[in-house]
């Protein structure tokens, strides 16, 4: 069974002062601070970003702050 995610974009800062922008895929309903707060998932993946990759893969410890856009 597919659960249909919602697709938010986002501006997250790493601890090194790196900048990556895209979208990340959360469950309905579910705000990205729960998404981050989600102790089962040490990594998040961030699609279609300003990176030239078709995702990057960040490790939530290196996150500094998360903007919604």
């Amino acid at each position: 069974m597919k659960v249909e995610k919602e697709k938010h974009k986002v501006c997250i800062t790493c601890i090194d002062g790196s900048l990556v922008n895209g979208f990340v895929y959360i469950n309905p309903g579910e705000r990205i601070t729960d998404f981050l707060n989600d102790q089962k998932k040490n990594f998040i993946a961030i699609t279609e970003s300003d990176k030239k990759a078709n995702a990057v893969i960040v490790n939530k410890s290196s996150i500094r702050s998360v903007e919604e856009v």
